[in-house]
């Protein structure tokens, strides 16, 4: 049976076929086929190792035949030592150096123009005018970003205190225990306040997974899973090993794509599209019927379903079979069946909490959903801090509300630098901000509720542009 096809829409740049901007760099092409990587002028081989890489495979394969100097300092906890290990193949050629640099160099101007001309109207507040492509020092940059991260090694910076560590999980257990007091005392109709502080604790097991799975909490890697998985899949709900394995991508290949669609999972969503450059993914035609309703479905979704959503994605999805998980999906549903026991509306309570996980869900989708997105070579080839720095927005916000926060409002911090500890997050933050001033780099914060409303008409402009360009039968529906 034939079905009716949609007209074919002219193409607009932004809705093109997904490729890379550039031609393929001659160095890094002879590079990558030979599984090398440069690291300080000097060229190691790889090719054999990437399948053991313990960051994933994809991440190393990606990098291959580009200069990890920076990516992999900030990546690692004691890349010096990781490297001693390591014998060079050969010290890079100087015409090998200067096509490397040149190339970076000119993919960085190349995103800075991007950036300029299609996201200067953010209502976040920062420097923009500084922002100076044709003037932008790569070398001088790249200088001061390794002097900045040696500062923050010999400041104790990577190592968060035991003080702070105690005084997180005690903060933590005692909202899970106001919450049980609270259903036990309070009248039947008070169900809001056990809910908002359940939901709390879902909040900070988060935060608490979050450090635990970037081995920052503990000094073995082993004892830092086994919190991840106490924290994120038996506290939380959400699997502790396949947030890390998607979070581990999400840094090396952040707000990135390849012909063949996404490549940060964490970025990825598939009810709905937040990028011009992705609308050539979308093919399905549910999706497409969706997506001239995204910005309207967008808020509902995350409050009605993002608890429920997360929480059976990271169960069901997880790349490998790991009975321990199992076993946290057990322990939390008993964890959270004798919580809910004590409430006498226990389905009231639940709801409220899974309500009030949804502001976090918002906190983490607004650091990046309205930024630029790279072609995954194009980002791999530049500059990894300028990456960063381009693809991420802080929230402002008071003092007292950083706990809320969990100091991920301070989200330069922890993208640049990604194995930083969150206690030191806001000293660091000025440094970065100065940092990217010296250099004209973009710098900008942005109030909760601002970001929220820049996701949403943020949809509404992707609408628009499918409805011109979009693919299906279905796209051209609500015109």
């Amino acid at each position: 049976m034939n079905r009716k096809q949609a007209p074919k829409a002219k193409v607009s740049q932004d809705t093109a076929a997904p490729c890379a901007t550039k031609s393929p760099c001659p160095v890094r092409s002879k590079a990558r086929e030979e599984g090398l990587v440069l690291y300080d002028g000097l060229w190691y081989s790889v090719g054999k190792f990437v399948p053991h890489h313990p960051g994933g495979a994809e991440v190393l394969q990606q990098y291959l035949g580009t200069d990890i100097s920076f990516v992999f300092r900030v990546m690692h906890r004691d890349p010096d030592k990781i490297m001693k290990y390591r014998k060079p193949v050969r010290a890079a050629a100087p015409d090998e150096m200067k096509v490397l640099t040149e190339r970076r160099s000119e993919i960085c101007k190349d995103m800075m123009d991007e950036y300029q001309t299609k996201y200067k109207a953010s209502p976040a507040k920062g420097m923009m005018q500084n922002l100076h492509p044709d003037k932008f020092d790569l070398e001088s940059f790249e200088k001061d970003a390794t002097s900045l991260w040696k500062q923050f090694i010999q400041l104790g910076y990577f190592k968060p205190s035991r003080l702070w560590i105690i005084k997180n999980t005690i903060a933590l257990y005692a909202l899970l225990a106001s919450s049980i007091i609270c259903m036990k005392v309070l009248p039947p109709s008070c169900f809001v306040v056990p809910g908002v502080l359940l939901g709390l604790f879902w909040h900070q097991s988060g935060y608490l997974m979050h450090d635990a799975e970037h081995h920052n909490v503990a000094g073995n890697e082993r004892v830092n899973d086994i919190l991840g998985w106490m924290y994120g899949t038996v506290c939380l709900g959400v699997n502790g090993a396949w947030w890390r394995e998607e979070h581990r991508e999400h840094h090396a290949f952040l707000n990135a794509y390849d012909s063949k669609g996404f490549k940060d999972p964490q970025m990825r969503e598939d009810i709905w599209i937040q990028n011009k450059k992705l609308i050539p993914f979308f093919g399905d035609e549910l999706i497409h019927f969706l997506t001239n309703f995204q910005h309207i479905l967008f808020l509902p979704v995350i409050f009605l379903a993002g608890r429920v959503g997360i929480v059976i994605d990271s169960t069901v999805t997880e790349r490998k079979f790991r009975p321990w998980t199992k076993l946290g999906n057990v322990c939390h549903v008993l964890l959270h069946y004798a919580v809910l026991c004590q409430a006498p509306r226990p389905v009231a309570v639940y709801i409220v909490a899974s309500l009030w996980q949804a502001i976090l869900s918002l906190q983490l989708l607004g650091n990046h959903y309205v930024k630029p997105w790279n072609y995954i070579t194009d980002a791999t080839e530049g500059n990894f801090f300028i990456w960063q720095i381009l693809a991420t927005q802080d929230f402002s916000c008071p003092k007292w509300a950083r706990w809320f926060y969990g100091g991920l409002n301070f989200h330069y911090s922890h993208h640049c630098f990604p194995t930083l500890s969150r206690e030191y997050f806001h000293l660091t933050t000025p440094l970065i901000r100065s940092l990217c001033e010296k250099h004209g780099l973009p710098f900008q914060e942005i109030a909760f509720v601002d970001c929220v409303k820049e996701m949403v008409a943020n949809f509404d402009d992707v609408r628009k542009e499918f409805r011109e360009h979009g693919r299906g039968s279905l796209a051209l529906l609500y015109t």
